[in-house]
């Protein structure tokens, strides 16, 4: 069976140009006999080529200079060589159909220049390709690979991770004590208490502040846990608090951080709250969100994180504070903690590993992340050579290179799927919160990901997802109902090891403050972690990012923000809390035909320009979070989304209903009788997240509207939908139920928001056989 086609770390984009040269050379673009015979040049060098960097990528960490350097222009050629092709052929893809007489005309010149200037780009492209084949025998690259591959076993016990997760070693102590001093009855009892613990990096301060927070926020009338970060954003830093601690709606885009902390004090003025704020490398952070926190009398409590000793002391100095330093694992801990991971069992160790283990152990010193990311390297493994492999090739863990020697190796013992669905990560921020979704829809966006037998794309790229965190290399965040993780994070030293990767392999483009240390490389990616860019080093990026297939900003001010124009490469676009981003920045948003993934999280952003229809690859189009409340009838032209993402209220097009590749539709309202009729044409709707709409809003009669909802959603339960959310309304009441326990088998996640039902619960419970429901969340 032939390799799977995808982008990939290791080699670069030509798994997926090589079926695109076989397209140009059998397809109806009317190209001379000469250029195809280049063309069938190009793809069997490039053919023989991928074989070769599949080979190194086996070997890599045992590279030499020369063949890295080989490695990586070839992959920058496989890039340049697809995005010429793309290019071609998206301009002889245009049709004449709806043409007049001129424009017919016009666009057969246009075509007939386009085959001329591709045979020209063909010829220079098969120089280069010469070259690096030339380069390739002078220097024998082939030597240096080995036809063995590693094959690397999934944990069969994945299912059970996140349960296993939970099972901590050496943590009760920690969290004990940390509670006992919290909770102290003295003569400071009343007043806001601190705790700052501070210890070397993978010692789990996060874990064990996130044990006391879970153990002990029921004690408060109001809790919420803040990671800050090196370089924090304040501004979100603020925004997130005020959200997780109150509502979604009580913050404005606008609001800046003397407005937020007034917001903070005045709610948290009268309650007992109980904040945790995670990862501070900063007094100057420290100070900004302890202003934000009143010391109000009712016995709050705050604890606090960080590497650095100073910054701790600095958080108790002015309040009724303890300094908590966190210690390294016992040995029997150590082994506890091994062996749970690599056997499943505390005691399993068998004979034959048992010296050896001691040995790794004693390198770990105590660190569970170096102790965890070891184990998961060895599960499954019981070949002593195997042990002693890993062994040999790690330093002392505690130290910086000790840490990052033990990471890498997990990093090179991962298959070249997972090395690209990980190098990924690099491009959020440090301690950003990942949803799972969105980074799913990313990955397959970019090309990493593609079906398998049984499986659709997004199935497998889960599976990614988990393999990642069964290796221990992202951390699972908000457990749902059926065990997935809604999200992650990734911890700061493997990040910290991602992006020093992903640069240097100029996979990613990572811009924090104000300057831009890309080197000379084209921009294939980039991520914008910083509210100001200088004007030099955005020009610069600009320079350089004319290929660029990712951009991702976060927090951009205006005035850093560059008119996006011809990036003819773009894959994915994702504005992040980009709040004075405008109309003007996605005018021409029309034109990136190869868009696959766009997020617009900013309210100043108020209309989607018609060009949006233009955009067929678009898989996932969210503005959930932005000011846009119509969509373009050109909509209906985006024949590959599957995810749409709105808020409320966002008036939708009839055109709707033309979407026929649609999986996930979420916070619709809908008053129109027509789009309650289109909505049974989405056959393939799996998740629907509607708010009904009140009696008086409606364009018809109630009886009318209740009729044609029940209908659409009979037919959207026959073809398979697994998830509805409904908000607010006086329509259906308790009829609804009914309509869902017989119409919609597949159901298994109902969220109910706004709803008075007297006997839901009786309900439920008789129709209980109807379907197999899962999550029913209830919210008065």
């Amino acid at each position: 069976m032939a390799a799977a086609a995808v982008v990939s770390a290791s080699t670069g984009v030509i798994s997926t140009l090589l079926p695109k040269l076989s397209q140009l050379i059998e397809g109806e673009y009317k190209l001379q006999k000469g250029v195809k015979r280049k063309i069938k040049f190009l793809k069997d060098e490039l053919t023989s080529m991928e074989t070769l960097l599949v080979k190194l990528s086996d070997k890599e960490e045992t590279l030499d200079v020369q063949a890295k350097d080989w490695r990586n222009k070839v992959r920058e050629l496989s890039y340049d060589v697809e995005d010429c092709i793309d290019l071609f052929t998206h301009k002889m893809s245009r049709g004449d159909a709806e043409a007049n007489l001129v424009k017919k005309t016009a666009n057969k010149i246009k075509r007939i220049w386009s085959r001329h200037k591709i045979a020209n780009i063909i010829e220079e492209l098969k120089a280069r390709v010469q070259e690096e084949s030339d380069r390739r025998l002078r220097y024998k690259f082939d030597d240096t690979a080995t036809d063995s591959s590693k094959v690397v076993r999934i944990d069969p016990r994945l299912p059970a991770l996140f349960v296993e997760a939970k099972r901590l070693v050496g943590i009760d102590g920690p969290r004990e004590e940390i509670i006992d001093w919290l909770n102290m009855e003295d003569d400071c009892a009343q007043q806001l208490k601190v705790v700052s613990i501070v210890g070397f990096g993978g010692l789990g301060k996060t874990t064990l502040v996130n044990q006391v927070h879970e153990k002990i926020k029921g004690q408060f009338h109001c809790s919420c846990f803040v990671p800050v970060s090196r370089n924090p954003n304040i501004a979100k830093i603020l925004a997130d608090m005020l959200k997780e601690l109150k509502d979604q709606s009580c913050v404005d885009p606008s609001d800046d951080e003397r407005q937020l902390i007034g917001k903070l004090r005045a709610f948290l003025k009268d309650k007992r709250y109980f904040i945790i704020v995670d990862d501070i490398w900063s007094m100057q952070a420290w100070e900004i969100v302890k202003s934000a926190l009143p010391e109000n009398n009712l016995k709050s409590r705050i604890i606090t994180t960080t590497r650095i000793t100073s910054v701790a002391e600095s958080c108790c100095s002015s309040l009724e504070g303890y300094v908590y330093k966190i210690q390294p694992l016992s040995d029997q801990q150590s082994q506890q903690l091994f062996f749970k991971r690599v056997f499943g069992d505390a005691s399993a160790c068998p004979p034959h590993l048992e010296e050896m283990s001691h040995g790794i152990l004693e390198k770990c010193h105590g660190l569970p992340l170096a102790i965890i990311t070891i184990a998961s390297l060895l599960t499954g493994k019981y070949n002593k050579d195997q042990w002693k492999q890993v062994d040999n090739s790690i330093g002392s863990a505690f130290s910086d290179k000790g840490m990052r020697d033990i990471l890498l190796l997990s990093y090179y013992d991962l298959p070249r799927h997972l090395k690209t669905c990980l190098l990924y990560l690099s491009m959020f921020p440090e301690d950003y919160r990942i949803d799972r979704e969105e980074l799913i829809w990313r990955w397959v966006a970019e090309g990493f990901v593609t079906e398998v037998r049984g499986q659709t794309v997004d199935q497998v790229a889960e599976n990614y997802f988990n393999e990642l965190v069964n290796r221990s290399l992202i951390l699972p965040v908000g457990i749902m109902y059926d065990a997935r993780a809604n999200a992650c994070r990734v911890h700061d030293m493997v990040l910290e090891l991602i992006i020093s990767l992903s640069v240097e392999e100029n996979f990613a483009s990572i811009v924090e403050g104000q300057c831009y240390n890309g080197g000379g490389h084209t921009i294939r990616r980039l991520s914008v972690q910083s509210e100001h860019v200088g004007d030099e080093a955005m020009q610069e990026i600009m320079d350089k990012w004319s290929q660029v297939r990712s951009i991702s900003f976060y927090g951009l001010q205006e005035h850093g923000i560059p008119h996006l124009q011809e990036l003819y490469s773009l894959r994915v676009l994702d504005f992040d809390y980009s709040s004075h981003l405008g109309n003007q920045h996605v005018k021409y948003i029309g034109s990136f035909f190869r868009l696959t993934f766009l997020r617009i999280d900013c309210r100043e952003v108020t209309e989607l320009p018609e060009g949006i229809g233009e955009l067929r690859y678009l898989q996932t189009l969210d503005i959930g979070r932005s000011g846009i409340r119509k969509l373009p009838p050109s909509i209906g032209r985006l024949q590959k989304l599957v995810r749409l993402i709105v808020s409320n209220p966002v008036e939708l097009p009839d055109e709707i209903g033309d979407l026929q590749a649609l999986q996930e539709l979420s916070r619709i309202c809908h008053y129109s009788i027509k789009l309650v009729e289109a909505l049974r044409r989405l056959t393939k709707l799996k998740r629907l997240g509607i708010e009904m709409p009140h009696r008086w809003k409606l364009d018809c009669d109630t009886g009318r509207y209740e009729e044609a909802f029940e209908s659409s959603l009979a037919v959207m339960g026959k073809h398979g939908l697994q998830s509805l959310h409904i908000t607010k309304s006086n329509i259906l009441d308790e009829e609804l139920m009914d309509i869902l326990c017989y119409t919609v088998p597949c159901l298994r996640e109902l969220v109910v928001k706004d709803y008075v039902w007297k006997g839901l619960n009786r309900k439920i419970s008789a129709s209980s056989g109807a379907y197999q429901l899962c999550s029913l969340p209830i919210y008065p």
